[in-house]
């Protein structure tokens, strides 16, 4: 059966013709990823396990496979047979309204009610709900769209289904709020492939005594929003009412038909179903789409346009939609600019300025970097040496680690830091990590960052505000704390970071003796590079210097042994810089995989196969925290972390020297 599911109907709603590309081996899909991963990553399972034990008495409906196949029946069978009880709780309740098929995370049936709960692991504040869902201009919040379409489709499949039935729909989710009373409550829900469970999470716990002070979670109705979906007062789709939506979703899947809906530049900028390095023997939905709709042949996704253009501001995509435009060269230079021009951080480059820059370069073919040399050399001549370089790992958990935490609370497990001297010389002078399950290290990364950084007085330098933010949130964790060093730890802090810019913001204002130089926010003062295409990551400018910098390519491209570097993590013979078909290899990319030396004999539960970004680092911590991985499997995680985060300073230090050979 070709089903419309709640997560496909979803996905219609961004854009009706993905449902032609969904599923279909021979269309690429740059989110399809490994779903054991990606659950491990977000907590979400381990939440849907938590929301169950408000349920005590509840029946699981289990997966079974009949022949590899999905078993819609066998589930749809097992449902209508418990709700013939006068009252029952069911976990992954099915039904089935022709075509449409959903499973409910948690519906309580009491006579003729249904509670439909929704259960995410999506934060919210429950002492702000009149406002979380739907904003104070009476609009659905853009943020919280899918999931109460998400929770409005499946209320309309049960109300189909059994018109009997009332069903009054609730969310539940992470509150922050709350609190919990239980040690170690993110360490109690197991991650294991070889569970039976759908969310692959083995609870530990068998039972709350008291949900209220135990969970994290709230339930919240949100039955006022999801009429007015019903009704149309709220939609995604300005086009369609809310059953004509299902209705034509429907039909469309269920004919396996293209919907052939208008381009949305917005959806389209964002399209998944696009070809990549790793995928370019597969078709692309996305190229389909443009040729169907504006005519393109393969030469015209060549040419640069508005996607790329950095920092573009959402009304102006629907602005080029309206008039049929989108490559570069077609748009002049004032539908570019803003109504207003905020003021850079740093005295530089304006973000109109810059998006006039990539825009011209990028239609004229231009590939040397715009630099605005004085202005960065009287930065560059304000910093003090030792140069310190340093880069964080955190990750965050629906479940907190300690009683007394809320949901989300940060965990920063790991820092890696360079020092650059006066003289050249390149030091990998400390690292900090702990991925051992159950442990709580902000307190200790703290310490071990503070003897780090007090070795010298030099500047320090962060990569985005990501390391600011991070220590601002651990300074919350040690003002609520009893540890014996917090004033000391929190002044650390203060010495450093810059207060939250939240409009919300209501707490104490400091200014930092010694604040972090954000050399991200130097790029985009000082310096566009054409080859990032509008990127400002440091995973787009390092490639982009190395198209760029002779300097940076002849030095890395000898052994470290040959160069005035040590490295904690690297042999001396290691190469940075190599080349493939006259190509600069990614350094990332070039990262061993960490578990290349493994004995394939020896079974081991992760299935991860490279940590060479911060979404895979995280999924690293998380497989460390919440499967049963024996200490060996987790020393091989612990190293290819350590070469990871070595490498994210040590590529700030290469972006600092490229700086520094263009102002002499």
């Amino acid at each position: 059966m070709r089903a419309l599911t709640k997560s496909r109907f979803k996905l219609a709603l961004e854009c009706p013709n993905k449902l032609y590309y969904t599923k279909k081996t021979d269309y690429a899909n740059l989110k399809v990823d490994n779903p054991f991963l990606d659950a491990l990553a977000s907590g979400g399972f381990q939440v849907e396990e938590l929301a169950k034990l408000h349920y005590p008495n509840g029946i699981l409906i289990e997966d079974k496979k009949s022949d590899g196949a999905y078993d819609y029946k066998d589930k749809l069978e097992e449902t209508n047979k418990l709700l013939e009880r006068e009252n029952v709780v069911i976990f992954e309740a099915a039904f089935q309204f022709d075509n449409l098929f959903i499973r409910v995370d948690i519906l309580e049936k009491k006579g003729n009610q249904i509670n439909l709960i929704e259960v995410k692991s999506k934060s919210f504040y429950s002492s702000n709900s009149n406002y979380e869902f739907v904003g104070k201009r009476d609009g659905i919040e853009k943020s919280w769209a899918p999931y109460l379409f998400d929770v409005a489709f499946q209320k309309y499949v049960i109300e189909k289904s059994f018109p009997e039935f009332t069903v009054t729909p609730f969310l539940m989710l992470a509150d922050k709020d709350k609190t919990t009373t239980i040690e170690g409550l993110n360490q109690l829900f197991r991650v294991t492939k070889k569970s039976n469970n759908r969310t692959g999470v083995e609870p530990k716990i068998l039972k709350l005594n008291n949900p209220d002070k135990e969970s994290v979670l709230s339930k919240v109705d949100v039955s006022g929003v999801i009429n007015n979906i019903v009704s149309g007062k709220h939609r995604i789709l300005k086009e369609y009412e809310f059953e004509d939506a299902i209705q034509l979703f429907s039909k469309a899947y269920k004919e396996d038909r293209y919907f052939d809906f208008d381009l949305n530049f917005q959806a389209c900028k964002k399209c998944e179903f696009k070809t990549d390095v790793e995928s370019q023997n597969l078709k692309s939905g996305f190229k389909e789409c443009f040729s169907k709709k504006m005519g393109w042949k393969e030469d015209d996704f060549k040419d640069p346009n508005a996607f790329e253009i950095w920092k573009l501001h959402y009304t102006k995509l629907k602005t080029f939609q309206e008039l049929e435009i989108l490559k570069l060269e077609d748009i002049d230079d004032e539908l570019l600019k803003p109504k207003s021009v905020s003021k850079p951080i740093l005295d530089g480059m304006t973000s109109y300025e810059r998006q006039l820059i990539q825009k011209t370069k990028a239609t004229e073919k231009d590939f040397e970097p715009k630099v605005l040399k004085a202005k960065l050399k009287a930065e560059m001549d304000s910093w003090q040496f030792p140069l310190n370089f340093i880069d964080f790992e955190a990750s965050v958990s629906p479940l907190p680690f300690y009683a007394g935490q809320h949901p989300y609370e940060k965990v920063v497990f790991q820092f890696s830091h360079h020092i650059y001297n006066e003289d050249g010389s390149i030091v990998h002078a400390n690292e900090y990590i702990n991925i051992n399950a159950g442990e709580f290290p902000n307190f200790e990364f703290v310490r071990e960052l503070k003897l780090a950084l007090e070795q010298n007085n030099g500047t320090v330098f962060q990569f985005s505000t990501y390391e600011n933010s991070t220590l601002n949130q651990v300074k919350v964790q040690l003002e609520n704390s009893n540890e014996p060093d917090r004033v000391e730890l929190i002044t650390f802090i203060k010495s450093l970071t810059t207060p939250p810019k939240s409009t919300d913001y209501k707490g104490e204002i400091w200014k930092p003796s010694r604040g972090m130089v954000d050399l991200c926010e130097v790029i985009k003062a000082y310096y566009y590079n054409p080859y990032t295409r509008g990127s400002n990551s440091i995973k787009a400018i390092l490639p982009a210097v190395f198209e760029t910098s002779e300097f940076i390519i002849n030095k890395y491209s000898k052994p470290l042994a040959n160069l005035n570097i040590t490295s904690k993590n690297f042999k001396p013979n290691k190469v940075w810089i190599t080349k493939v078909n006259g190509k600069v290899v990614d350094p990332y990319k070039s990262l061993d995989k960490p578990f290349k030396d493994w004995d394939d004999n020896f079974e081991r539960v992760s299935d991860i196969e490279e940590i060479n970004d911060g979404g895979a680092a995280m999924t690293a911590y998380g497989l460390a925290q919440y499967t049963d991985m024996k200490d060996d499997e987790r020393d091989f995680i612990k190293s290819a972390l350590l070469k990871y985060c070595e490498l994210d300073t040590l590529a700030m230090v290469m972006v600092y020297e490229h700086l520094k050979e263009i102002i002499i």
